[in-house]
C-alpha cells in the first residue's frame, strides 16, 4: 500500500477517459481477472482507503497515465474554480471529462514551464464590482493593449502577447465553446477553446473567456451575460460599428462579417443592443438566417480562418530542439504510456523558431 498517491489523480485520469467509477471497476476487473467494484474505486477517491499495487497497475493499464501520473501534488480545480461557455443542457458526465482534460493540459503546461522562462503576464484586471459596466472595461483593455480603432485582426496574437496561453481542443461535444482555467499556481491564464467551432465564434468565445479573465475573480450571477458585452464591445466597438448597422439585409450582413470577422448572428443582436434595428427587424432578420439555414452553419464561402495559437507550440519546440527531448523523454514529462498520444497533442505540426529561452 502506498500513501503518497494522491486520490484525486485517480479520480482526474478516470474522469478525463470518461469513465464512471463504476466503469473503472469494471475496466479493472477485466484486465486482472479479478473482481473490483465500485465502492473500492470510490473509498479510494475518497481516501478512505490506500491504493494497492495491484489496484494501481490496473489503473494505469486502463488509463494509459504512466504511475508517476499519479503521485503528482497538484491541485485538481472543478468546475466551480474555471468558466465555462456551454449549452445549458450539457450532460454533467461530459463536462467532467472536459474539466478532467483541461485540468491534465494544464499538469502538462505547468511541466514545460519549469524549463522555460520569457512568458510575462500582463493581463490588465478590472473588478466588475468598481467599474460596472462591462463595455467601459472592454474599452480600457482595448486601450491597454493599444488596439487600433475597427476590427482586431488577430485577437489570439494579443491574448498571446499578454501571456495568455491559448489551446485548440476537442471537446467530443459541440455543446461547449471554452474553458478558462486562471488560478493562483505560477501558471499563467489558460483559454480552452472547441476547436471544430467556426472562425468567427472561435474568436468570440477566446473574447469572452478574456473577459472572465478581466473582469472576474469569482463566479456571480450575471457573468456570463457580462463576459457577451465584453466580448461584443471589444470586437465590436460601438463608436466605429453604430453606424454600419442600420438598414441591414442578409447581404449587408455577409460583408459586414468579412470586415468585423463575427458572426451574422452576433451582428443582428450587437444591432439590437445599440438600437440600430427595431425588434421586428430583428425577428425578421434570424427568420432570414433560420429560411436560409444560417442559424446552425453560416455560409462556408464566408468562413473567418480560424487563428493558430503559437505559444504552447513554442514551449514544445524549445524542448525538441533546444533541449533535445526524444517524444519518449516528451511522454515520461507528461505522463503518458501512449507516445502516440503524446504526438497527438503536440507534435502534428512543427512550430516555428521561439521567442523564449531556456532557463538557465
Amino acid at each position: 500500500m502506498s500513501q503518497k498517491i494522491n486520490p484525486k489523480m485517480i479520480t482526474l485520469a478516470r474522469e478525463s477517459r470518461g469513465l464512471t467509477q463504476g466503469e473503472l471497476a469494471k475496466r479493472i476487473g477485466e484486465v486482472q481477472n479479478r473482481t473490483v467494484t465500485q465502492g473500492t474505486v470510490s473509498k479510494i477517491e475518497q481516501g478512505l482507503i490506500g491504493v494497492s499495487e495491484d489496484f494501481l497497475d490496473g489503473v494505469v493499464k486502463v488509463t494509459k497515465y504512466r504511475e508517476s501520473f499519479f503521485y503528482q501534488t497538484d491541485e485538481v480545480y472543478s468546475a466551480g474554480m474555471s468558466q465555462h461557455r456551454k449549452r445549458v443542457s450539457l450532460p454533467a458526465k461530459a463536462l467532467c471529462k472536459i474539466d478532467a482534460i483541461t485540468n491534465i493540459y494544464r499538469l502538462h503546461i505547468k511541466s514545460f514551464l519549469k524549463s522555460v522562462e520569457g512568458i510575462e503576464i500582463k493581463v490588465p484586471y478590472y473588478d466588475i464590482d468598481e467599474h460596472y459596466d462591462p463595455c467601459k472595461i472592454a474599452r480600457m483593455v482595448r486601450q491597454a493593449w493599444l488596439l487600433p480603432r475597427g476590427p482586431v485582426d488577430n485577437l489570439t496574437r494579443y491574448l498571446e502577447k499578454s501571456g495568455i496561453i491559448v489551446v485548440h481542443c476537442d471537446f467530443d461535444t459541440n455543446m461547449i465553446d471554452g474553458v478558462t482555467i486562471n488560478v493562483n499556481d505560477r501558471t499563467p491564464p489558460i483559454i480552452f477553446v472547441n476547436k471544430n467551432i467556426p472562425g468567427d465564434r472561435l474568436r468570440f468565445t477566446l473574447c469572452h473567456e478574456l473577459g472572465h479573465i478581466v473582469m472576474h475573480k469569482y463566479p456571480s450571477e450575471d457573468m456570463e451575460k457580462e463576459a457577451d458585452m465584453f466580448a461584443s464591445e471589444l470586437l465590436m466597438p460601438e463608436a466605429d460599428i453604430k453606424p454600419s448597422l442600420a438598414y441591414l439585409s442578409l447581404h449587408k450582413l455577409s460583408s459586414l462579417k468579412l470586415y468585423w470577422k463575427v458572426a451574422m448572428s452576433a451582428l443582428i443582436y450587437r444591432a439590437a443592443k445599440l438600437g440600430q434595428i427595431t425588434e421586428r427587424q430583428t425577428k425578421y432578420l434570424y427568420m432570414q438566417l433560420s429560411k436560409a439555414g444560417y442559424r446552425t452553419r453560416e455560409p462556408a464561402e464566408l468562413d473567418i480562418p480560424k487563428e493558430t495559437p503559437m505559444l504552447l507550440k513554442r514551449l514544445i519546440n524549445i524542448h525538441m530542439e533546444d533541449l533535445s527531448y526524444t517524444v519518449k523523454d516528451l511522454a515520461t514529462i507528461v505522463h503518458y504510456v501512449d507516445e502516440d498520444e503524446c504526438c497527438g497533442l503536440y507534435l502534428e505540426k512543427s512550430a516555428r523558431r521561439p521567442a523564449l529561452s531556456v532557463v538557465k
